[in-house]
């Protein structure tokens, strides 16, 4: 568990040009506590879904040992868009 709250704290800290995630701003880490993020499904397709982005990876092993840059790259993308 505390490593997808690390993930979770690299993209608020690269989002806001931070080069250590202790330096984020509290009110920004409240916002990214929301349901369901992501869905790893292991039947019958392996793959890793991100529901806020719409991003699919077709290989699931590779995203569970920690191979995740599309999915953070997507959900900067998107939070960037919706700040405007």
């Amino acid at each position: 568990m505390r490593e997808s709250h690390f993930a979770m704290e690299l993209v608020i800290a690269m989002e806001q040009g931070i080069p250590e995630v202790g330096g984020i701003k509290r009110e920004a880490i409240a916002n990214m506590w929301k349901p369901e993020t992501r869905r790893y499904v292991f039947h019958p397709n392996r793959l890793v879904q991100d529901v806020r982005t719409g991003i699919q990876l077709p290989d699931l092993n590779s995203a569970l040992d920690g191979n995740i840059e599309p999915l953070i790259g997507a959900n900067i993308s998107m939070r960037q868009q919706q700040n405007g």
